[in-house]
């Protein structure tokens, strides 16, 4: 009785370990490992087993952490004392996954929920990579003569779905250097659609794009609300060419 007292104070209670396949991820990859589990000194009922997608974003000039997927990998089951128990799984993280920063980083964060206890957690860093198509639009600036400044996810309670966006800050070089002052790029990805807002900004002034295209079917791109009968990528860089020329 005394070792189930001083479980749920979280003295010799289970404990738990997630091991990931892997450690780096583009946004909408598969992620692959398996939670190991130690009993303590006594039987415990674990409840349900999570395992938190966790980002960070700036919230009034503070950065906060915030829960962007939350996975349920087992439920309700007893482990006995000293026993090990191995969970495996298999999640996806969401397209609209951030990329990782040193200053904006992204953990999986694993938790038991064990009722009147202490509930045991495990954190493991992943680094995350723009999806693909997020990195070709991401070059086809560069490749424009445009060097990234800067990266910094944003509170945003318009932002759908999450409530947030991630910026990419460019800042021009070479011809251009003097006649725009910045553009920030934020890309919003779905199954379906991707959505690339260009914001410039010159001499205090700011100046929108849309762009927005169906993945599938690349022939032809939406300009703010507009359908035009190219690439995206063609058109992106166009579109550069003229606001810079």
């Amino acid at each position: 009785m005394i070792f189930k007292s001083l479980a749920s104070l979280g003295i010799g209670a289970a404990q738990v370990d997630t091991r990931l396949n892997q450690q780096t991820f583009y946004a909408g990859d598969s992620v692959q490992g398996v939670v190991f589990i130690q009993g303590g000194q006594a039987e415990q009922q674990i409840d349900d087993i999570y395992l938190y997608l966790v980002i960070h974003y700036l919230r009034n000039n503070k950065k906060t952490s915030f829960i962007l997927q939350e996975y349920q990998l087992s439920k309700s089951f007893v482990i006995q004392a000293n026993e090990t128990k191995e969970i495996p799984f298999q999640i996806h993280l969401p397209l609209v996954t951030p990329m990782s920063t040193g200053s904006y980083p992204i953990y999986l964060k694993t938790g038991l929920d064990i009722k009147m206890a202490i509930d045991p957690s495990d954190e493991d860093l992943i680094e995350v990579l723009p999806h693909p198509t997020v990195q070709n639009c991401l070059k086809q600036i560069e490749d424009s003569e445009f060097i990234l400044y800067q990266i910094y996810n944003q509170y945003d309670p318009g932002a759908k779905p999450f409530g947030f966006q991630q910026v990419f800050q460019f800042r021009p070089i070479g011809r251009y250097h003097g006649y725009i002052d910045e553009l920030n790029v934020v890309f919003n990805l779905s199954d379906s659609e991707v959505l690339m807002n260009l914001e410039m900004i010159r001499a205090n002034q700011s100046f929108y794009t849309t762009l927005s295209w169906n993945p599938h079917e690349l022939g032809h791109v939406y300009v703010n609300g507009q359908q035009t009968l190219t690439n995206p990528t063609n058109k992106l860089k166009e579109i550069l060419s003229r606001k810079l020329v």
